[in-house]
């Protein structure tokens, strides 16, 4: 990755030749150019240049807070590829970050509203943060009754940063309800092993036969991850050829499956049922008992 010059005019190409739109690297590239724009250039320069890129003066704020933060770089392999999610995650914490990755809650396909969402839960149900007994309501907003889901998302998510820089802290009305909020953490934490099983499966599915692809109608390794179990487990039998194969080869791959399709029903009995599975399959298959174990309780609890 080349070093970011050093004159106005070439930091000017190299924010023109960029994109924030494309990989990490991509973006993280073009946080640095501009962060070391700032460390190079007179205010003078840098003001003419922020003018002259082609961001606004709000993307070009985000990006440079991304620049100047040096922890992203030690967890750039976690980070989706968006810049105004990277922006909330250089919001978080130490101690937040470092939890966020650990647990897996931030990923390359984390949205800003499942960041969120587990933000507050950690802060306001159950994690270290609290809200401290003598904060008071200082303001209410009140929204309109036409208010689309995709700009309340963008709200919270421009909320929390303002917040996060004053000290504040916020309370939804939907944060009453511990319901509402599991089912969403489930929907969130699927996404993670949607990410697990991609990553997991990736060499199987380039390897696998066309024929096989086309027997269980799977057109992408998406539409393997997603298939139904019964496709899932069918084609991945097909292409180890045999049960025995399938358990020592795809073994973990299938615990990761039943805890996922666990996290998108919301059918208790359902639900049921796969934690049923997965004890079934532990004392059949001793080697995986760790390991369900280890799923269940960080998993498929809720």
């Amino acid at each position: 990755m080349s070093t970011p010059s050093e004159s106005k005019t070439e930091f000017l190409v190299d924010l023109v030749g960029g994109s924030i739109t494309g990989a990490v690297d991509d973006i993280l590239r073009i946080c640095r150019v501009i962060r070391t724009a700032k460390e190079s250039l007179t205010p003078m320069e840098f003001k003419d240049l922020r003018e002259r890129s082609p961001f606004s003066e709000k993307v070009w704020s985000k990006l440079l807070q991304i620049g100047l933060d040096d922890r992203l770089e030690g967890v750039r392999d976690s980070l989706p590829p968006l810049y105004t999610t990277i922006h909330l995650i250089h919001c978080l914490t130490e101690e937040e970050l470092e939890s966020g990755v650990k647990d897996g809650h931030i990923h390359p396909n984390v949205t800003q509203g499942s960041l969120n969402r587990w933000i507050r839960h950690r802060r306001f149900h159950g994690g270290e943060e609290v809200i401290p007994e003598d904060f008071k309501t200082l303001v209410q907003v009140m929204a309109p009754p036409d208010l689309s889901e995709d700009t309340l998302t963008r709200f919270k998510g421009d909320l929390e940063e303002v917040l996060s820089r004053y000290g504040f802290r916020s309370q939804y009305e939907e944060d009453q309800s511990m319901v509402s909020l599991r089912q969403q953490r489930s929907q969130d934490r699927s996404q993670e092993l949607v990410s697990v099983l991609t990553k997991d499966l990736k060499s199987t599915w380039e390897k696998g036969e066309q024929s096989l692809k086309t027997l269980f109608s799977l057109n992408s390794l998406d539409d393997l991850v997603l298939a139904p179990m019964s496709s899932f487990t069918g084609f991945l039998n097909r292409v180890r050829g045999g049960r025995d194969a399938f358990w020592e080869v795809h073994g973990v791959d299938y615990i990761h499956k039943v805890a996922l399709e666990y996290l998108r029903t919301t059918n208790r009995a359902q639900r049921f049922n796969y934690r049923r599975r997965m004890k079934e399959v532990a004392e059949s298959h001793p080697n995986l008992a760790k390991k369900i174990q280890v799923i269940l309780d960080d998993w498929m609890k809720y």
